[in-house]
């Protein structure tokens, strides 16, 4: 069986008119996505205009179904969030959707706040069925720091991701944003249980150059975004996207299950 992913933080809807092109014109069995916002979402470089899952499924709902998880609420508006969504090709079979809080906040997140450790996190979980095969899908976002070397609270959060991930039965794919550069123990760990194509492929920066914030940072760039499969997939081939569609290059996989 024949499959394509797209992993890619899409940064609420700063690039919206690249990212949507980009996905009707190309056919991906899976998306994973990150940042996605509610409508008049402030949070950092955020200032969403639309709900982006509902413009989503909206614009994708004749191929795709979608799955959405919201990690956190911000002060901005009662509509305000930040999530991930999954989105999967229609004649796939939805087994299962499960949600797992990695960091939780009892109030809304201030929306004038300018460090984000404390930020809600969680992980999307879909358990679909494809040509009578049982296959696990799960996208996260991990936790933000200043830098792309581990801090305690990553630690922290990414350990009950991992104790989760163990659980997880094969075939799986993992992807997202984990806010770490390869050299780090949670990279390292998280490599102990599936394969990293990120590091496979010697990928180097999954930044975008030409629109991420944080320009200190290039040259030479960081690779912080990971597609992950389990040792009983075979990877036909792996992709860095270098169109601007978001502040981060998304990655493609083609896979055989």
């Amino acid at each position: 069986m024949h499959l394509s992913i797209l992993q890619l933080n899409i940064n609420s809807d700063n690039f919206w008119n690249q990212l949507t092109t980009y996905l009707t014109t190309h056919d991906f069995d899976i998306l994973h996505l990150q940042e996605i916002t509610g409508k008049d979402t402030i949070s950092g470089n955020i200032d969403s205009k639309r709900d982006c899952f509902e413009a989503l499924q909206k614009l994708l709902g004749e191929k795709y179904n979608g799955a959405l998880t919201i990690a956190e609420r911000f002060t901005s508006s009662p509509s305000a969030y930040l999530g991930n969504a999954t989105f999967y090709k229609k004649q796939f079979t939805l087994i299962e959707k499960n949600i797992l809080p990695i960091n939780q906040q009892a109030e809304p997140f201030s929306s004038t706040a300018q460090s984000f450790e404390k930020e809600a996190r969680s992980l999307l979980y879909l358990t679909l069925e494809i040509e009578g095969r049982t296959i696990s899908f799960l996208n996260t976002h991990l936790a933000w720091a200043k830098t792309p070397k581990e801090e305690p609270h990553q630690t922290e959060q990414a350990a009950i991701l991992i104790d989760y991930l163990k659980t997880v039965p094969s075939p799986f794919v993992l992807s997202g944003d984990f806010n770490l550069d390869p050299q780090q123990p949670t990279v390292q760990n998280i490599n102990v249980l599936a394969r990293n194509l990120t590091s496979e492929y010697h990928i180097t920066n999954t930044l975008n150059p030409r629109t991420h914030r944080a320009q200190m940072l290039f040259p030479p760039g960081v690779a912080v975004d990971y597609i992950y499969v389990s040792r009983d997939i075979s990877v036909k081939t792996f992709d860095v996207v270098e169109e601007d569609l978001s502040d981060h290059l998304g990655l493609t996989a083609e896979l055989e299950i």
